[in-house]
């Protein structure tokens, strides 16, 4: 069984271009990858998709035909890849043949892929010990505190929904100061200093008790990554390789 590295993470996070990023830093480091894009509204993708779920779903048809808006099409369309589960774990494992390693890259929003039963059939369809997700933590919503607590509490959730082992990937790095990215890192450890220094009144009494779990997520590598430059690129692949370097099927 190929293994599957799924990339999850908010709207306008950097998914899509950080898996053709990572597809093409693998391919030079000699990695073997199948590429699957899993978002059936998306209009371009700036990487070679080996498995695409608009090969079986038609948003602008489905728009067309039900008379649907963006978000009730977007819906539908995610809540029908649920019909198409066996078609895509056939083409996955069929390319996985001669692949080491399956980039899965999940819809736009989110919540439909982590919330709903499409996203649970299809990474229940692989093995547990084969599957892994690289949340994204949207560089412009973690340079303060707020919004990086906000962000680790939705990564537990959807790794409490998914059941699977996970790595959280700053992104778009190029967009923050040295200093903010550091900051970004020390508050895994220590988040403390920056609730009581940046929030008030209720928010920061109930912030205090996030960051208890925070700071419980230390063992959970927190990745700084740049699609654009490539810087970290190869912290993320080699995560991903320590992941499933226990079952001796994919290094670099």
């Amino acid at each position: 069984m190929p293994n599957m590295c799924y990339l999850v993470g908010t709207a306008g996070s950097g998914k899509t271009i950080l898996t053709s990023s990572l597809q093409t830093y693998l391919i030079t480091k000699g990695a073997s990858l199948t590429t699957v894009n899993l978002d059936p509204a998306v209009k371009h993708i700036p990487y070679q998709a080996d498995v695409d779920i608009r090969d079986y779903i038609d948003y602008d048809q489905l728009i067309d035909e039900h008379n649907l808006g963006p978000n009730g099409a977007m819906i539908a369309a995610v809540d029908l890849v649920a019909d198409h589960i066996n078609d895509l774990r056939d083409d996955i494992e069929e390319l996985g043949e001669s692949s080491s390693l399956v980039l899965v890259d999940t819809p736009g929003q989110m919540e439909l892929f982590a919330y709903r039963r499409s996203g649970t059939e299809i990474t229940s369809s692989f093995p547990l010990d084969t599957s892994f997700i690289a949340f994204l933590f949207d560089s412009t919503l973690v340079s303060h505190i707020g919004g990086f607590l906000s962000v680790s509490l939705l990564a537990t959730s959807v790794q409490l929904r998914l059941n699977l082992p996970i790595a959280h990937v700053i992104t778009k790095i190029d967009l923050l100061k040295p200093h903010q990215v550091e900051d970004v890192l020390a508050w895994r450890e220590n988040p403390y200093d920056a609730i009581e220094e940046d929030l008030i009144g209720m928010t920061r009494e109930f912030s205090l008790q996030v960051g208890q779990i925070i700071e419980g997520l230390g063992q959970i590598p927190l990745i700084p990554v740049s699609a654009l430059s490539g810087e970290g690129l190869e912290l993320l692949s080699a995560q991903i390789s320590r992941v499933f370097e226990a079952g001796e099927d994919w290094s670099i």
